[in-house]
């Protein structure tokens, strides 16, 4: 017997017949497809401020963590491998976006911290992802925002994806 490609062997007594279908799009098709366009979005207004999205992810996270962090700190931090970051980190350091000074009990470690350039185009660059998202949340009341960001963030701590604590 061949099996379609959409055959499912836990539905074998189950008429497929009877199966409601929906012409809505499921919460997790929704949200691939919210994520698809805030990521385009983020990335082509990054890019105006001469940034990817990775760069301007890991000035946020600097930024939003207020003291210098670790390679493998910021990687966790911006969803990153860490040999990902250890190339983000040196092109926001040719760029002087960033600097990295000697950890003080160990020369090896080097935590990377904003420099005034890198605060100036982060503010630059999330004045315009405040504003893109102002058109996003378009019709939504600041109650209605604050609901979904906290229910954004629940689902994301259900699946244990962070937002434990701070962020």
């Amino acid at each position: 017997m061949t099996l379609a490609p959409w055959h499912d062997a836990g539905m074998d007594n189950v008429d497929r017949e009877a199966l409601p279908l929906s012409l809505e799009p499921g919460i997790s098709y929704a949200i691939a497809r919210l994520q698809q366009l805030v990521f385009g979005s983020v990335s082509e207004i990054a890019q105006q401020h001469d940034l990817t999205a990775l760069q301007f992810t890991t000035l946020s996270v600097l930024h939003r963590h207020g003291a210098p962090l670790s390679n493998s700190q910021l990687a966790r931090r911006s969803f990153m491998a860490a040999q990902s970051m250890h190339e983000v980190i040196r092109n926001l350091e040719q760029a002087g976006l960033i600097k990295r000074i000697p950890h003080p009990d160990n020369r090896r470690k080097r935590p990377a911290s904003l420099t005034a350039k890198g605060r100036r185009v982060l503010a630059s660059c999330e004045l315009a992802v405040a504003e893109f998202e102002t058109r996003m949340l378009e019709g939504f009341s600041r109650a209605d925002q604050a609901r979904f960001l906290e229910m954004i963030k629940t689902a994301v701590r259900n699946l244990g994806g962070g937002f434990h604590g701070s962020t």
